[in-house]
């Protein structure tokens, strides 16, 4: 989970009253943000579907309605400012989109600073995908003459001094030698044009997704700010806007809205309308195990930063605010509903069923391969079930398709594991400072496309093992897991075949009643490298189904 630092006493006064460290730290676990406090720093872990919550602004604005400090659907006046963005044709095969706002009485402190740094940059790494989907740029508008314009130029058309340089570079330039060029101009690979933000004397604001201008730099005297956002998703561009503005207006700023005119069509942004939702209170009871009346959720909604719009019946209509990007169902609601009645409050009922429960057979047959493998001196691991092409595919010099996450948070998971050795590989990856010989195994669920199933996909148990260091052979890994096999009461045979991530002549497969169970043998050295690893590494995959 994306975690944030904030300070304990920044964060009282943003609530408008002290609350005990401890007692604060309480409220903080029951709304699901885990904490962990030294001295006036608290370290706060967030869930990756909330990233209005990256900023002690959010952070501040949560607690206000779960205390009871101030209830109800956040408002926000926001008047138009006299800034134009205007979109050039060029931009649309490379990064098509901006949103961009204005924030005015502005009053800089080393504490806002930091925290507004602090959110730009954890949006950055989550909701807009290191940059990739969408990039911040915050500037001081006293130095912008509008209209701004959003265009593009060539590698090495345009010199400017980029933020924390103190000598012009043009943006091929800024690729090679700026550190944040180095980083991030895999982005930019393959296009003959970047994109520039410019204002109409010609001042270079930034060339996104890189670099600010060091002329446009936030001073402590700025007293207005202007804020863009661009990127290959319109929807993450408002949504990062909307986080960064509203957040903002915790701390008493005025908003302002910007018009962008795009060929063909204009808008304004941000655009801080809140949003309508439905629930059901028999629904929300249901799910919770509550009797509560339709106003008693509406009351509760309020606390949870959410506005009533109409109680209809069973059916309430609820005004959810701008900076909520999460909710997309009606559970979101009600797992809202359930935390402000109060987790602490819910009394543990046992469901009233007529059988007794047990573990199923795949439960005990993969308890049996865990015991046998710990016997054989393996150390169990459990990893994440998401993970991402590179290391799924690419790392393992193998081809394939998995089950796609709709609506990733992160570029790290975006995908569901079809294989449990990229796994192994990583935990010997992350361990690879550690003596060696080590020797891991998982015993989890993986998921396989399937059209005949209902869902178009369909989990598959399996047990997977790897020895890196002394003894990671083929003889070793195979007897490993015969050994497996034998104790698990399964006939095999074995035949020797080719696979892309293991040695050629070092790779087998294990059969029984003319279905393949799995793979053994040694990996193949470009997969050993593409991991980290120094060593020979050996595994075996079986289906347990």
């Amino acid at each position: 989970m994306p975690s944030i630092t904030v300070s304990y006493r920044d964060l009282c006064k943003l609530l408008g009253r002290r609350i005990g460290l401890k007692k604060l730290l309480g409220h903080l676990v029951m709304i699901g943000i885990e904490t962990e406090a030294a001295g006036d720093e608290l370290k706060l872990e967030v869930a990756h579907n909330r990233p209005d919550l990256l900023s002690p602004e959010g952070v501040a604005r949560v607690l206000k309605g779960f205390l009871g400090v101030e209830i109800g659907l956040p408002r926000y006046k926001l008047s138009a400012a006299r800034v134009t963005v205007e979109v050039d044709r060029s931009v649309k095969p490379i990064r098509p989109f901006i949103a961009a706002g204005v924030v005015t009485d502005v009053k800089l402190t080393d504490e806002i600073v930091a925290s507004l740094m602090q959110v730009q940059e954890k949006l950055h790494t989550s909701l807009c995908r290191n940059r990739r989907r969408g990039s911040i740029g915050v500037y001081d508008l006293g130095t912008i003459k509008p209209p701004v314009r959003y265009t593009t130029t060539l590698p090495d058309d345009i010199s400017f001094v980029p933020l924390e340089f103190d000598r012009e570079l043009t943006p091929a330039q800024i690729l090679r030698e700026h550190p944040k060029g180095i980083e991030y101009g895999s982005i930019m690979q393959g296009w003959s044009r970047y994109p520039l933000l410019i204002d109409s004397r010609g001042v270079v604001l930034s060339v996104p997704p890189i670099i600010n201008s060091e002329s446009t730099r936030v001073t402590s005297k700025t007293k207005q700010l202007f804020i863009d956002v661009t990127g290959e998703d319109e929807r993450v561009a408002n949504q990062s806007l909307t986080i960064l503005t509203t957040g903002l207006a915790e701390r008493g700023f005025e908003l302002r809205s910007v018009a962008v005119k795009y060929p063909g069509r204009r808008v304004r942004t941000p655009d801080l309308r809140p949003r309508r939702h439905r629930l059901s209170a028999r629904n929300a009871n249901e799910f919770i195990g509550l009797a509560l009346k339709p106003r008693g959720i509406a009351k509760i909604a309020g606390r949870m930063r959410y506005g009533v719009a109409d109680i209809g019946g069973d059916i309430l209509t609820l005004l959810a605010p701008p900076y909520r990007s999460d909710l997309m169902h009606e559970v979101d609601l009600i797992e809202d509903i359930a935390i402000g009645y109060g987790y602490d409050r819910l009394e543990p009922t046992l469901p009233k069923v007529v059988t007794t429960g047990e573990r199923t057979p795949i439960e005990r047959l993969s308890e049996r391969a865990r015991r046998v493998l710990t016997g054989l001196g393996f150390m169990e691991v459990m990893t994440y079930t998401l993970t991402n092409p590179r290391t799924n595919f690419e790392l393992m010099r193998a081809r394939g398709e998995a089950a796609e996450i709709a609506n990733p948070v992160s570029e790290e998971y975006t995908i569901i594991r079809n294989s449990l050795l990229p796994c192994l590989l990583s935990v010997l990856r992350a361990n690879r400072r550690n003596p060696l010989p080590q020797r891991v195994f998982e015993v989890g669920d993986i998921v396989v496309l399937d059209e005949g199933a209902e869902t178009g996909a369909r989990n598959v148990r399996r047990a997977a093992a790897a020895v890196i260091g002394e003894g990671a052979g083929f003889t070793h890994i195979k007897a490993v897991a015969e050994a497996l096999l034998q104790e698990l009461g399964i006939a095999y045979e074995v035949r020797p075949i080719e696979h892309s991530s293991f040695l050629e002549g070092r790779t087998a497969e294990f059969v029984s009643d003319g279905k393949s169970l799995g793979i053994v043998g040694e990996i193949h050295p470009e997969v050993i490298l593409g991991f980290e690893l120094e060593h020979p590494v050996a595994t075996f995959e079986f289906d347990l189904g």
